[in-house]
């Protein structure tokens, strides 16, 4: 039986590299001469600048869009706050911001008085009487009617006036209480108006032509000092061609705190939405940028803890995905080398038992037979047949350990070949001619088919000589006489191809996938002679020369076992 291995195949990637090449182009100013004799000059048009184009699934054209996203949400909740702030500010129940009596002129234009809402802008107590000119009644929005006299609508101040008005009471000598009433002005200015006990002006500092005040008079026109947060003033309009005054009673003081009220909605919601709209924006990212990290990351330590790589499922932007490949790349190659690791470790395993096998029965008969010699136990007539035994199971150690010592030779790091250019064809032609009379004497065939086509390949003769010993030297050991060796080679593609064929035996099916093996023999080629090492030292040799051997399941017709070699022709 031949030698058996499994074959390895290795994957190679090629990886080819593209190089762009830019080229410049300089274009000077060209002075051409027109038919007029006048002269121009020609400049080349500078090339637009180049278009930048963000990938759609990229990290960046992400953070653009969630930003994008993020600003467009802060933008519109605020607008929210301010409409629902605007809502809540016209409604009637609601006093949000201060609502003054200039606000319904249009109301009043038209005599639409009951669209006014009268507790929103004056509070619960507030009332409004529309008189004309002449203080006579118009309208009322409490039922009762009002009616003024001229001099009476003189006293009630004016919206919108910044005079203040204080009255101070004082004893006289007499046991009367005069009134002194001041009138400040917004700039500080101030004026007076002082009374007797029957409210006659005694003397004053104001352009007035009255010269007492009644009852009514006096508690109009100094209403507003003597009642804190509540006013009672009139505001002048016209309806048509007419004129009229809104006389309103105000006791709404809630004007320092409304308009307050107003902005702590609008920065409490702007607070609230944008608080809201932040979380999302981080869970966004989170789920974008956090989640393929943290799936690299435990993959990462999986590795570390357990020594086995998974590969990882991702979609998202490019980048990642990116990442995420190349962790799979190295994934792959990495159980790749841990499964060729554990190949070449079953095969260092192999090679052990199978080399202690092969030195275990020489040295058990090399023992036995000289502890007989030395015993005693061995004739005179026996003594040359064993020492015979001796030599030949000494011999065939040695033949043993120096195929390992050669198979080992060929997996160190500093084995190189030394190549030459030389013609195949040739070089199996010389060969075969060196080992001819062998066949004659041991009663074997030979049938040679070599092509006279020249194919240079770059060899190293001695490597290859190694490589046709070991397969003729099969063909000799395993073959019964009068069997036949066939040599053709010939041309194929790129590579010349070298057949070795017999009609022996053969090899058994079940010894097919560990033909190339070391140490991995038949049973009946153990009991003959062989390392097992022989069809293994072929294959490393042969892929060093960048060729492949292998063991054709379907031999040519008249044989029974077929190995191929092909080599890379060199491109003369």
């Amino acid at each position: 039986m031949k030698d058996s291995k499994t074959e390895l195949e290795n994957n190679k990637t090629d990886a080819s590299g593209f190089e762009n090449e830019a080229a410049v182009f300089d274009a000077q100013n060209t002075e051409n001469t027109a038919s007029n004799g006048s002269k121009f000059k020609w400049k080349p048009k500078t090339p637009p600048p180049p278009v930048v184009h963000i990938d759609n699934r990229s990290f960046l054209a992400l953070l653009i869009r969630s930003f994008v996203s993020f600003m467009f949400i802060i933008v519109l909740s605020m607008a929210l706050v301010f409409v629902f702030a605007y809502w809540a500010n016209n409604q009637d129940t609601l006093i949000i911001g201060k609502r003054a009596i200039d606000d319904y002129s249009d109301s009043l234009t038209r005599g639409h008085y009951s669209d006014i809402p009268i507790s929103k802008i004056f509070g619960k107590g507030g009332w409004l009487t529309i008189v004309d000119e002449n203080g006579n009644f118009v309208y009322t929005s409490d039922g009762e009617e009002r009616s003024y006299t001229a001099s009476e609508l003189e006293c009630i101040q004016d919206y919108g006036s910044d005079e203040t008005i204080l009255m101070q009471s004082y004893k006289t000598q007499d046991g009367d209480y005069n009134h002194f009433i001041s009138c400040i002005g917004e700039d500080g200015s101030q004026q007076y108006i002082l009374l007797d006990t029957d409210l006659r002006i005694i003397s004053s500092s104001t352009a007035t032509s009255k010269t007492h005040f009644t009852e009514q008079e006096l508690d109009l026109y100094t209403y507003n000092s003597r009642h804190d947060g509540v006013v009672i003033e009139k505001y002048h309009f016209f309806s048509g061609d007419s004129g009229y005054y809104a006389v309103y009673l105000d006791e709404n003081n809630e004007t320092g705190v409304t308009p307050y009220l107003f902005l702590i909605i609008i920065a409490v919601g702007s607070i609230a939405l944008l608080i809201a709209s932040l979380a999302l924006y981080i869970k966004y990212i989170n789920k974008h940028v956090q989640k393929p990290l943290k799936a690299l990351s435990n993959a990462m330590s999986d590795f570390a803890q357990n020594g086995y790589r998974e590969k990882l499922t991702y979609q998202g932007s490019k980048e990642f995905e990116q990442l995420v490949d190349s962790f799979n790349e190295m994934v792959s190659l990495l159980n790749a080398s841990e499964t060729q690791r554990s190949l070449l470790e079953q095969d260092r395993q192999r090679m052990l038992a199978g080399l202690s096998h092969d030195l275990k029965t020489p040295i058990t008969v090399i023992q036995g037979f000289s502890k007989a010699m030395r015993d005693g136990l061995v004739s005179d007539d026996e003594r040359q047949k064993y020492l015979n035994l001796i030599l030949t199971k000494s011999e065939s150690m040695g033949v043993l350990i120096n195929g390992f010592y050669e198979y080992s030779k060929l997996d160190h790091p500093d084995f190189k070949l030394s190549v030459v250019d030389a013609d195949v064809a040739e070089f199996a032609r010389a060969y075969i001619a060196s080992i001819y009379d062998e066949f004659e004497l041991n009663g074997f065939n030979l049938d040679v088919n070599i092509t006279e086509k020249k194919l240079i390949c770059e060899i190293d003769k001695q490597q290859l000589t190694r490589v046709f010993e070991n397969l003729t030297g099969n063909f000799f050991k395993y073959t019964p006489n009068g069997s036949t060796l066939f040599l053709r080679i010939t041309k194929q593609g790129s590579h010349a191809l070298i057949v070795f064929a017999d009609n022996g035996g053969g090899i058994p099916k079940d010894a097919n996938d560990d033909i190339f093996a070391p140490f991995v023999v038949g049973e009946q080629s153990r009991n003959r002679q062989g390392s097992g090492l022989g069809l293994a030292v072929c294959k490393k040799i042969v892929n060093a020369h960048g060729g492949e051997i292998s063991l054709n399941e379907t031999p040519i017709k008249g044989y029974t076992t077929q190995f191929e070699i092909t080599l890379p022709l060199k491109e003369l």
